[in-house]
């Protein structure tokens, strides 16, 4: 797998963040407060930036990854999951929750590859398109503990 080089966010990244995510120009007030937060992680390879990431512990006190964007261009190399891999790692807290839109199908078969499960459905944030919670537990500094899984058959034959 390719080597990545994920850090902080730095103010001059701005600039370079919106050359490869067209709609961040909408986001933009939100995106620099989560740089000058040090809420925002780039990654890079040589130097280029291929894709971002916000996350922050502002979701019931928990570890909650925002947004992640990679450029069209460096899409299925693992740049999300090496971005992944560092929000894991700086998740202060026990478990880690993220979310994306039902219609957003990579995204979902993403997380699950990553140990991430449904946590719940919210419905009326995007018009007819519901977000979807997913969270991963995580024992302290990001190494993660397997769900529980009930085995148990409590059906009678």
């Amino acid at each position: 797998m390719a080597q990545f080089v994920i850090r902080l966010a730095v103010s001059t990244d701005i600039e370079k963040i919106l050359a490869i995510d067209p709609s961040v120009e909408a986001r933009r007030t939100f995106v620099q407060g989560a740089i000058n937060r040090s809420e925002c992680f780039v990654a890079e390879k040589n130097g280029v930036l291929l894709g971002y990431g916000v996350m922050n512990h502002g979701f019931f006190e928990r570890g909650f990854v925002r947004l992640v964007y990679v450029g069209a261009a460096h899409r299925r190399l693992g740049v999300a999951s090496c971005l992944f891999d560092e929000f894991e790692a700086q998740c202060k807290t026990g478990r880690i929750f993220t979310s994306t839109n039902l219609s957003n199908v990579p995204m979902q078969a993403f997380l699950v590859s990553r140990g991430y499960v449904l946590s719940g459905l919210v419905q009326d944030l995007d018009e007819a398109d519901p977000e979807m919670f997913y969270s991963k537990r995580l024992r302290a500094g990001g190494t993660t503990i397997p769900e529980r899984v009930d085995r148990s058959d409590t059906s009678s034959h």
